[in-house]
């Protein structure tokens, strides 16, 4: 066991000081791998609602033809690889992020986005397993409907004390000032919520650098010679010898 952690502590740390020393790319490529779950959250949701409201949706249906299952699918990939680079990146950054305590931060705000889905995923789990059973009332509800409601339920308990703990961890505290201002215009605080400018500058930049990465790539292909060099002096010496052959 000791020799187990061993290896995974070294191998750890070896794999965060080569991404350190990346540095830009680094950076760029924590955040676009945040960036798929942003895009890609949007996409299944409406790709969920379209399939509601034609009747194609197939929830708790554990089949290809579902669509709840491939949204459910393509979450899970985006949200755990997103979550993988907000990590790599804490690790790599903690000592520099440390004044503004992002850990509770970013703790509280993933657990209310994966806590609930893997508890919507278990309860669809028990409704396949049939653990959760439709009741016996003719008019009664079905297993979804139950799981659904349990979910539901669920969630309102939880949010109490997600709410607490986001008011202790999200204090205002460190954002108030000695020097007296006008209280902002409630519109005003209204618009900066509802303020996607920031995501759809940070899409067309990560789609730019992508295009540019892309660009260098191809160019870089088009320099590389169609041989390698062992073979180019391969080619030479074959020459020389040959025409070294014929003079004599």
């Amino acid at each position: 066991m000791k020799v187990i952690l061993y290896y995974f502590n070294n191998t750890k740390y070896h794999y965060i000081n080569y991404f350190i020393s990346q540095g830009k790319s680094f950076v760029i490529w924590t955040k676009r791998g945040v960036f798929v779950y942003v895009v890609s959250k949007p996409i299944t949701t409406i790709m969920t609602l379209i399939a509601e409201l034609t009747g194609n949706s197939g929830t708790n249906e554990f089949r290809i033809g579902s669509v709840w299952m491939w949204t459910l699918l393509i979450d899970n990939i985006a949200q755990m690889w997103a979550l993988y680079c907000l990590v790599i990146f804490y690790q790599a950054l903690k000592h520099e992020l440390a004044p503004i305590k992002p850990l509770p931060k970013f703790l509280c705000v993933k657990a209310v986005v994966f806590f609930s889905f893997w508890q919507g995923l278990f309860l669809n789990t028990l409704v396949l397993l049939h653990f959760i059973k439709n009741s016996k009332e003719e008019d009664g509800y079905t297993a979804e409907e139950i799981a659904d409601s349990a979910q539901n339920l669920l969630i309102c308990l939880e949010m109490f004390g997600f709410s607490i703990a986001h008011h202790i961890v999200f204090s205002y505290k460190p954002y108030v000032s000695d020097i007296p201002r006008p209280p902002p215009q409630f519109l005003t605080s209204i618009s900066h919520i509802f303020d996607m400018r920031d995501v759809g500058t940070d899409i067309r930049t990560q789609v730019g650098m992508s295009m540019q990465s892309l660009s260098r790539r191809d160019r870089k292909m088009e320099r590389k010679p169609l041989i390698s060099t062992s073979e180019h002096v391969e080619m030479e010496t074959f020459k020389t010898y040959h025409t070294t052959d014929n003079a004599t």
